[in-house]
């Protein structure tokens, strides 16, 4: 099943309605954090993404894969997406689409396009987008490669970047700019 309310559910999580009807019928299972903590982190199989909030801003976190997006009847097994979404909430909203991948950064990159493709109403709303990939191990040169030159084309139309690192990133929410 793939969520077909998430821009709404996001614009109810802002205004703190976390009694909205869920299509998925398990808000906790798609929303993992909708506060204003000073780091919000994602973490599978020894890779880990920390979002340092320093400005205090309210960011909500999704789970993608097996969240917002769960493989059933409607959704095939293999279907691309990305892991995580965080959604900055500030005077611009902002967003980040989290792949914590083991060392295929090609599938990764594909995943990321895909989860933008699929919610295009969700960042269309925002002022930037940005990608994080964080792998296993070290990973060849991407930037040649069809799938990395259009997915960092389609970010800049949004504004943001790409960022591939092995195992861990810890980044400021001041910093997402930087590449």
């Amino acid at each position: 099943m793939v969520c077909d309310q998430l821009s709404s559910c996001i614009e109810q999580e802002i205004v703190g309605n976390m009694n909205h009807l869920c299509v998925n019928n398990n808000r906790d299972r798609c929303v993992k954090a909708a506060d204003r903590r000073s780091k919000i982190q994602c973490e599978e199989k020894h890779k880990k993404y920390v979002l340092d909030n320093t400005l205090n801003n309210l960011v909500l976190s999704y789970k993608v894969d097996n969240g917002v997006i769960v493989t059933d009847g409607k959704v095939q097994e293999g279907t691309k997406k990305c892991d995580y979404l965080y959604i900055i909430c500030e005077q611009e909203r902002k967003a980040i689409l989290i792949e914590l991948k083991g060392v295929d950064v090609s599938k990764a990159l594909k995943q990321m396009h895909a989860t933008l493709l699929l919610f295009q109403d969700v960042f269309d709303k925002c002022t930037k987008v940005y990608g994080r990939i964080v792998v296993t191990s070290a990973f060849p040169n991407m930037n040649a490669r069809p799938e990395y030159v259009n997915l960092v084309r389609i970010l800049k139309k949004y504004h943001g970047n790409l960022r591939i690192v092995e195992r861990q990133l810890i980044e400021k929410d001041i910093q997402l700019d930087k590449t």
